[in-house]
C-alpha cells in the first residue's frame, strides 16, 4: 500500500552525466513520478476522513512543483508573503491556502486577509486579528495553535511542541486565549497542533493529537488541523505509515474537516543534489572529497548535523574508506557528510546527495558570493525540464545601489 518508486529506480550514472553537462553543477533534480506517488500515499492514509491536504512551502517553494501538487488536490501551507507569492504563481487560490507562523505583522495580516485558514500562534496575535477585522472586515477562519508540551524526539532545532519552543499557546492558558477570542468577537473554528519535523515514531503524534482531539470535543470544534512532520528515511528509520494509519486516523473520525500540513515526506525523497568532485585531498589525518557546492547549497548537515546519503558514480577505487565530503567555502563547518564510508571518486566525476528535495534549495544561500544552483524536473515522461535557472553574478548584485 505504501510502496513508492525511489530515486534509485529512476537514476543512472548516464542520466547524472547528461544532466550535469546540460545544466551544470551544483544541480537540484526532482522526479515528478515520485512526487505524485507520495502525494497519493499521503491522501490515501486518510480513507474515510474529509482531509484538506496542504503542502508546506517551507520545504520547497518552486511554483512548478507546487503546481504538480495542486493537480494532486493539495493546497499550500505558507509562513511568509514570499511563500504566498509562490503559491499564487502556481495558481493556487486563496481558499486553498493555510497561513502559519509566530511573527505575523499587521501589514501581512492585511495583505493575507483572504486566505482560507490562519493558525493563530499566541494570545497577542489574537489582539492583532481583532484590529485587522475592524479595519478590513472579513478575515480568514482561525485555528488556535496549542502547545501540548510533547517531546517529538527529533533535533532540537525542528522541535516545536515543547513549552520551551516558541510556537503555540500552552494548554494551561488556553482558557485565557479562548476568552480573549470571545471578547474580541473572533470566531475560532478549531485547534491546530504541530510538534516538529522529521518525526519517525508514532507515539508523539498520538500523545499530542489525543490532547487536541479531547479539547476539540470539550469546546465543540468540528474542524482540526493536525500539522505534519512525518519523518523520511535519511539513514535507517522512517515513520511507519501502517502504524500511523491504525493509530492516528481513528482519532479523526467525526470531524467535519481535517487539515494536514505535509512537506518533507512528499518532496524530500523526490529530490537529489548533483555535485562535481574537484579534489580528493589526502592528509595524514583524513581524506576529504572536495566538491563544488557546500553549505551554500545544502545547509542541513552543517546546521543540524543531518545525515544525507552520498552516492559515488565513478570510483577511482572500489574499496570504501572513511572520508569527509566538504564544500569549497571558507568555513571548517562547510561539510556535507563526515566520517562516512565511501569509494574514492575520480576527480571531475559527480556524486549524488540523496533525499535533498526538502530544505535544500529552500535554505540555500549566497555565502561567499556564490550563486544559487539550477533546478530541473524529470517529468513523468522522463524528460528533463529546467524549472529554475542558475543565478548569474548580475542576479547576485542586482539590488546594489
Amino acid at each position: 500500500m505504501f510502496n513508492c518508486t525511489t530515486v534509485n529506480d529512476l537514476l543512472s550514472g548516464e542520466l547524472v552525466q547528461k544532466l550535469s553537462i546540460s545544466y551544470g553543477t551544483p544541480l537540484y533534480v526532482y522526479f515528478e513520478t515520485i512526487i505524485r506517488e507520495r502525494a497519493r500515499v499521503v491522501t490515501g492514509i486518510f480513507n474515510g476522513i474529509n482531509i484538506f491536504p496542504t503542502f508546506a512551502c517551507k520545504a520547497n517553494n518552486n511554483p512548478n512543483l507546487l503546481r504538480i501538487l495542486k493537480e494532486e488536490g493539495f493546497g499550500t501551507d505558507i509562513v511568509t508573503l514570499g511563500e504566498y507569492y509562490a503559491s499564487r504563481l502556481a495558481d493556487i487560490p486563496d481558499e486553498k491556502i493555510v497561513w502559519n507562523g509566530n511573527g505575523k505583522s499587521l501589514k501581512e495580516m492585511a495583505l493575507l486577509s483572504k486566505v482560507r485558514y490562519v493558525n493563530v500562534d499566541s494570545i497577542e496575535e489574537l489582539e492583532r486579528w481583532k484590529d485587522v477585522a475592524f479595519k478590513v472586515g472579513d478575515i480568514p477562519e482561525l485555528f488556535l495553535r496549542i502547545n501540548p508540551n510533547v517531546n517529538p524526539n527529533t533535533h532540537p532545532y525542528i522541535s516545536t511542541g515543547l513549552k520551551k519552543n516558541k510556537f503555540g499557546i500552552p494548554i494551561e492558558i488556553l482558557e485565557s486565549a479562548l476568552k480573549k477570542a470571545k471578547e474580541s468577537n473572533l470566531e475560532l473554528v478549531g485547534f491546530h497542533i504541530h510538534i516538529g519535523s522529521q518525526i519517525t515514531d508514532v507515539a508523539p503524534f498520538y500523545e499530542a493529537l489525543s490532547q487536541a482531539v479531547e479539547l476539540s470535543r470539550k469546546y465543540g470544534f468540528r474542524k482540526i488541523n493536525i500539522g505534519g512532520g512525518w519523518g523520511i528515511n535519511y539513514k535507517d528509520k522512517e515513520l511507519d505509515l501502517s502504524d500511523y494509519s491504525k493509530t492516528i486516523v481513528p482519532l479523526l473520525e467525526g470531524f467535519e474537516e481535517v487539515v494536514l500540513e505535509i512537506g518533507r515526506y512528499i518532496i524530500g525523497p523526490a529530490g537529489i543534489l548533483i555535485l562535481k568532485v574537484e579534489y580528493v585531498k589526502r592528509t595524514d589525518a583524513k581524506t576529504f572529497i572536495v566538491v563544488d557546492g557546500g553549505m551554500n547549497v545544502l545547509i542541513r548537515p552543517a546546521m543540524y548535523g543531518a545525515f544525507h546519503g552520498v552516492r559515488v558514480l565513478s570510483a577511482e577505487q572500489n574499496e570504501k574508506v572513511e572520508v569527509d565530503v566538504v564544500g569549497p567555502l571558507c568555513e571548517s563547518g562547510d561539510v556535507l557528510a563526515t566520517h562516512c564510508m565511501l569509494e574514492i571518486p575520480r576527480e571531475g566525476s559527480y556524486i549524488v546527495i540523496e533525499n535533498a528535495g526538502a530544505y535544500g534549495y529552500a535554505m540555500a544561500s549566497n555565502y561567499n558570493s556564490t550563486l544559487k544552483p539550477a533546478e530541473v524536473l524529470m517529468t513523468e515522461n522522463n524528460e528533463p525540464k529546467l524549472i529554475r535557472r542558475r543565478e548569474t553574478y548580475d542576479d547576485l548584485f542586482r539590488t546594489i545601489i
